[in-house]
């Protein structure tokens, strides 16, 4: 086989895989979107009943890290946790 041959079929490998990840990136991402949390009152009403005594202690499912930057993004209610 030629040099150039031999290049035009690894960029069109290469051209092929980048347009499968592309398409995979594309599609999966919509697909993750559908179990995300809706922010509804309902949903919000939820979160409330649930939340533990004290609100400043890191919830199941939170890293300690994550917890504070959670409550960093309400600081109206856990203005006494941060």
């Amino acid at each position: 086989m030629k040099t150039e041959n031999i290049l035009i079929i690894v960029l069109t490998v290469i051209a092929g895989f980048g347009l499968l990840w592309s398409g995979y990136s594309f599609y999966g991402a919509k697909e993750s979107k559908i179990y995300e949390i809706q922010n509804t009152q309902e949903n919000y009403n939820k979160a409330l009943e649930s939340e533990l005594t004290d609100k400043c202690a890191t919830p199941e499912g939170y890293t300690d890290e994550s917890w504070a930057e959670h409550m960093s993004h309400h600081p109206d209610r856990y203005e006494e946790c941060l």
